[in-house]
């Protein structure tokens, strides 16, 4: 080892052995103030710390107490240089271990922040059948593994859900071919969820089980949307604020304290909070979000008319998800709401700073707070990836503007899918888009 290494080699060592000693010493009085590498005697070392030390350092202008020219000198020697610097950032990035898909944030180290996710997706488009054809749902499973239903006419005949296989797509017709399904949910091979306009069927690995609530007393319609933690917590909800939950033996319909069509449901994976939107077009137009706690169901927010007014912040007409203890609603005309059910904190983000077109929207789904995706009317992709708002035209550019109706749209891992159909040339859609 030459001269030159072993010195290096000797103030790495150095280096790390005062880390080590600060960090211990820091711990040991973590409750207290006056601590080294706490040049802003604030009680945290953070980004902060390090910024005064700089300025330490650089700026003779200034001078700086007893205090913090002692805190600035991390390793004692008698002066605050570059070496105090790189002794307080492994300090920082000590204090808090990140959980996975999470890193210290940039503008203070001693919090965690959201790693960022891709914007980028590589889109293919499939085209299924002729005039009439449309498809309202698909049901991620995999890359090569995932499900659409709807109404898909041939020449051949008529087909309401299909399965792609990585190579292939295969038509089929599930209990019955000329019954349009509006919904799909997806357990296992073995435990597959689909509903028409009114009514729930569920696939067993052998046979389709139609399940005709009226005929069970139900005087309702709830093919509209449904979610569910498992075969045995499920919910489905429609026409008239109906909603009909299953335990895995029994449907029994729920109070909801609305008439309002209920259009989308969805919870927390535990099944404890569970929301649904609705709204409709009856003049000057309803929305209502409706929130399941403690065993009821509870209006949570209501609005008559589109626009915010002294009553309500405008008209919800899109999906709800639920990431973490966080529910996302969209607000037409104003932007994206996010309701923390712990702690009834609210937020809202500007249509504006997260690219809000005029199409309206058909989905929200998200996997993260960092990895959030919503699909417009027209098949636009607006993404969140932890720091930024992405705008991805792709499928709108190819169809063309009015062209194009998206219905339903998945999100999972890497892949996001929208269906629906397109006028010209008529027929039902799917466009697949893979991240990079």
């Amino acid at each position: 080892m030459n001269q030159f290494s072993y010195k290096s080699f000797n103030s790495y060592r150095l280096i790390l052995s005062l880390s080590l000693l600060l960090i211990i010493s820091l711990f040991l009085y973590a409750n207290t103030q006056d601590q080294l590498g706490d040049v802003n005697n604030d009680g945290s070392i953070d980004v902060q710390d390090i910024v005064l030390v700089v300025d330490i350092i650089l700026n003779d202008e200034v001078e700086y107490g007893e205090y913090e020219l002692w805190a600035s000198d991390v390793n004692l020697d008698g002066f605050t240089d570059v070496i105090d610097i790189v002794l307080i950032i492994p300090v920082i990035l000590a204090f808090d271990e990140c959980e996975e898909q999470y890193s210290p944030c940039i503008d203070n180290f001693s919090l965690c922040c959201p790693d960022s996710t891709g914007h980028e997706f590589n889109w293919e488009v499939d085209t299924f059948g002729n005039y009439g054809s449309r498809l309202y749902d698909v049901a991620i499973v995999g890359e090569n593994n995932f499900w659409v239903v709807g109404d898909i006419i041939t020449d051949d005949g008529e087909y309401n859900a299909a399965h792609w296989d990585g190579e292939n797509w295969e038509l089929m017709g599930i209990y019955s071919n000329t019954l349009d399904l509006f919904g799909i949910n997806y357990f296992s091979e073995n435990d597959i969820w689909v509903t028409s306009h009114c009514f729930p069927y569920h696939w067993e690995g052998e046979t389709w089980t139609q399940y005709h609530l009226n005929n069970m007393g139900l005087d309702v319609c709830v093919g509209l949307e449904m979610w569910g933690t498992s075969s045995s917590n499920m919910y489905f909800v429609g026409i008239n604020g109906a909603i009909v939950h299953y335990d895995g033996e029994n449907f029994t319909q729920m109070e909801s304290g609305t008439d309002v069509d209920l259009m989308a449901i969805t919870g927390t994976d535990d099944g404890e909070y569970v929301f649904s939107v609705g709204w409709d077009d009856t003049y000057p137009g309803r929305s209502v979000i409706l929130e399941f706690n403690n065993g009821q169901w509870d209006t949570f927010y209501y609005c008559e008319g589109v626009l915010p007014s002294e009553s309500c912040q405008g008209a919800v007409n899109t999906v709800v998800d639920v990431i973490d203890d966080t529910a996302y609603f969209i607000l037409g005309f104003v932007g994206l709401w996010k309701y923390n059910y712990l702690t009834g904190e609210s937020e809202i983000i500007p249509e504006n700073d997260i690219h809000f077109t005029n199409r309206g929207f058909q989905g929200l789904k998200g996997q993260e707070e960092n990895d959030v995706s919503f699909i417009t009317n027209g098949s636009e992709l607006i993404h969140y990836n932890g720091s930024t708002w992405h705008l991805d035209t792709t499928v709108l550019d190819q169809f063309g503007p009015n062209n194009i109706q998206t219905l339903g749209m998945d999100f999972n891992e890497d892949i996001v899918i929208s269906v629906g159909y397109v006028w010209e040339p008529a027929r039902a859609f799917v466009a697949r888009g893979l991240r990079d």
